[in-house]
């Protein structure tokens, strides 16, 4: 699960205040410049400076502060090793998402849900993964962010699978607890509504089925 897509940027270590062990990114391709903590370098013996060259990843941390994770010299090999934790984050968004769409598809072959319904998952999930991706650059870029409300509002009508795999693809929006808990709620609504649909569903089938018999 650790071949998660992250954009990886070259920037310039600049103002660094080494008694501290902390300084800031300029990034090559310009953008606003990123927090960098001496513990981000993947070499324990690394000694940053001015003007040194360094690829790293772009991460949004809780409080919305751009920093440079998983920083490097350029050219050296990037080595990634997720947390446990992380890790299973992502197994269980996965197993969710796949979890949904074979009972989704067992609804759809033998219980009478509307083959619609899964297009619409489908579609809402794909422009989730866009809009993911977009609010990703904007928020390296420092500019124009889509609002957290319209993620939620796709979330529960639908687009939540494809939200749990940006999530995890491009590592973003699963360090802020208050937008993810808001957002594992609005996929619980979603879920209630597609069970409490799911059964009507059912129910009328299997009423008209007994009823010809």
């Amino acid at each position: 699960m650790g071949g998660a897509l992250v954009v990886r940027q070259r920037g310039v270590v600049a103002n660094w205040r080494g008694d501290r062990g902390y300084g800031f990114v300029t990034p090559e391709g310009g953008g606003p410049d990123l927090f960098l903590h001496v513990s981000a370098f993947q070499r324990a013996d690394a000694r940053p400076h001015p003007g040194m060259e360094v690829t790293y990843d772009a991460q949004v941390n809780r409080k919305g502060q751009l920093r440079a994770e998983h920083v490097v010299l350029a050219g050296e090999k990037v080595i990634r090793t997720p947390s446990v934790s992380q890790t299973g984050d992502r197994i269980i968004g996965y197993f969710v998402v796949a979890t949904f769409a074979i009972i989704m598809i067992l609804e759809i072959k033998f219980w009478g849900m509307p083959a619609w319904v899964l297009a619409i998952y489908g579609g809402a999930s794909i422009i989730s993964v866009v809009l993911y991706w977009q609010d990703k650059r904007a928020a390296i870029a420092g500019t124009w962010r889509i609002p957290e409300e319209q993620l939620h509002l796709l979330g529960l009508i639908g687009g939540w699978p494809g939200a749990v795999i940006a999530q995890n693809i491009f590592r973003h929006k699963t360090q802020k607890k208050h937008f993810v808990s808001y957002f594992w709620f609005t996929v619980l609504l979603n879920v209630l509504i597609f069970a409490a649909a799911g059964s009507i569903i059912y129910f009328d089938w299997l009423n008209q089925l007994l009823g010809t018999q």
